[in-house]
């Protein structure tokens, strides 16, 4: 398996991983200042995770870790096969959609994440990982507080409600939903009998403050999470605690309440009145479009991050009707969005992932002698992520969360497991034991030319990533004319550049350069809605352009009468 010092240089890295991928913003870098710095830094720090992992990978695999290392290589084997056979553009399914970014390269980073976290699980690292959830929760809580209070220190344009926390998710539902699983993390922990008092008064402030953000927000998706959340806790706290009748009870009568919570959801139900809601209703039809398009395209589904471009495709044909003129570019259900994604292969290796970490869950419970608080809040943020995966979207800085958890609960389980054997050792051998795993070890020779290969493959990932979209947004700053051409088309391209320079040339009235761009576009992404409704907007543009442009958007939306 790992050499040890590899194994503490991991766990190190997901520690950073988790907080930074979460954190970071680049609102005077980038054009797109939230999902593309979590991509880039999401991705160096996968392939660096991997490179710590590659000298012992063979081991990995004919080790108890097995199960979730061939999930995690069918998961990243299927999403490759999607990316080459889905018939989108690769590029764009590998960077995947403007402003959301959830493309071939994230999954891919979030299935090695799981994998690296699970080699890391044991009780010390649970410890160290719940102490730096509750500092970004912190972090969070008063940022949130800032925005809320008008005291935004960065230039966002909050398209929501007026105020609302955003956080660093871009969003005040994302806002929510984290919050809403620190709040979990946070009253979890109050049950900690090795705590002083005040610890326990300061966890459950946490506690209370993360529930007002919530509010703040204006959005119900934080209390979801947070009662699925302190449900699963509760149920762990009566199991392990040897109170297996109530909790049988306590797990039906959560069963039904997350029955009658989902019939709200869909306008049904005793709780329809306080669940139910016009986006709600629209999610309704995001859903069933997802449902359509994994129907159609069972195999390999529309392509990486390709609902955008097959929505308007695949809605019901009365969404206008019912006053629903907005494009969607996710299902709004993480499941549905990789399904109809990658296709029904996808998802199905997605729902083994799951069913693994529940199967793990309940392994630990069986084996349990007592109450293990930080297990349980580790399963109670990871349901509580769940909750919100069902109702929403996978921004990446959430969706880390997701995937690490499971990580952390299936390696938990595995590690745990192999304690229990090594009980057995004698005292002596313990001994021994302990005093090689306090030891600080240099990396073997081997280790050392894997991490650095892997730092620089990383860097030349994830680099040109973001140095190309801050290029060309510091040419636009700079009113650079010639800055905009030139980085407009610096590697990996990007569908939204091309398309704002073909804006930007027919502003300036170079009509013809306009439509040199979309010609060039269009051959590219020929499923590009804005593109073709930007050629109809050029003044020049020949009848027979205008026809061919019409023509396509008709192909794209259907169900439009105009």
């Amino acid at each position: 398996m790992l050499e040890l010092r590899s194994k503490q240089i991991l766990g190190t890295l997901i520690l950073i991983a988790i907080a930074s991928v979460t954190l970071v913003v680049a609102p005077y870098a980038l054009m797109e200042p939230m999902a593309l710095p979590k991509l880039t830094v999401l991705a160096f720090l996968a392939i660096v995770a991997l490179s710590l992992i590659a000298p012992a990978l063979k081991s990995v695999f004919n080790s108890n870790y097995k199960i979730l290392a061939i999930l995690t290589a069918l998961f990243i084997f299927q999403v490759v096969l999607v990316m080459i056979f889905s018939g989108a553009n690769i590029t764009a399914q590998f960077l995947g959609t403007y402003q959301r970014q959830t493309g071939g390269l994230t999954y891919i980073s979030l299935a090695l994440l799981m994998l690296s976290a699970s080699l890391v699980s044991d009780s010390d690292f649970l410890k160290r990982f719940t102490r730096i959830t509750l500092v970004v929760g912190i972090i969070l809580i008063a940022y949130g507080n800032l925005q809320y209070l008008g005291l935004e220190p960065f230039p966002w344009v909050n398209a929501y409600t007026v105020n609302a926390p955003i956080g660093t998710f871009g969003n005040s539902n994302f806002q929510s939903a984290f919050m809403g699983m620190i709040a979990v993390v946070s009253f979890t922990m109050v049950l900690n009998k090795a705590f002083k008092s005040s610890i326990k008064i300061g966890l459950a402030l946490v506690g209370v403050a993360s529930l007002i953000v919530v509010y703040e927000t204006l959005s119900t998706q934080g209390y979801l999470n947070f009662i699925a959340g302190i449900g699963a806790v509760t149920i762990l706290w009566l199991f392990m605690s040897k109170r297996k009748t109530l909790g049988l009870t306590v797990s039906g009568l959560g069963a039904f309440g997350a029955v009658l919570t989902f019939l709200g959801l869909i306008n049904s139900g005793p709780l329809a009145s306080f669940l139910y809601s016009g986006s709600l209703e629209a999610r309704g039809y995001y859903w069933r479009a997802a449902i359509k398009m994994v129907i159609d395209h069972p195999i390999f589904g529309v392509g990486m991050d390709g609902y955008g471009d097959w929505f308007f495709r695949t809605r019901d044909a009365d969404y206008a009707a019912k006053n629903f003129f907005s494009a969607a570019n996710s299902a709004h259900n993480v499941y549905l969005d990789i399904a109809s994604n990658g296709g029904f292969t996808l998802l199905a290796v997605y729902l083994a992932i799951v069913a693994v970490v529940i199967v793990s869950i309940i392994k630990v419970i069986k084996r349990s002698e007592g109450f293990d608080v930080y297990f349980a809040a580790i399963v109670g943020a990871w349901v509580a992520y769940q909750s919100q995966s069902l109702i929403s979207i996978n921004q990446i800085g959430l969706a880390i969360w997701g995937w690490i958890l499971s990580g952390l609960i299936i390696g938990y389980e595995i590690n745990t497991r192999v304690k229990d054997t090594a009980q057995s050792i004698p005292t002596r051998g313990k001994q021994q034991i302990k005093k090689v795993k306090i030891s600080i070890q240099p990396l073997s020779s081997g280790a050392v030319i894997t991490l650095l290969v892997g730092t620089l493959v990383g860097a030349l990932v994830a680099g040109p990533i973001f140095f190309s979209n801050s290029r060309f947004y510091s040419a636009i700053k700079a009113n650079d004319f010639k800055g905009v051409e030139s980085a407009a088309y610096l590697y990996p391209q990007d569908q939204r550049r091309l398309f704002m320079l073909a804006g930007i040339y027919r502003n300036a009235k170079m009509d013809a350069k306009a439509v040199e761009v979309l010609k060039e576009s269009t051959l590219t992404y020929p499923d590009s809605y804005d593109m073709w409704n930007l050629w109809l907007t050029i003044p020049t543009a020949t009848p027979s352009d205008i026809a061919y442009a019409k023509a396509q958007l008709k192909r794209l939306d259907p169900f439009n009468p105009d």
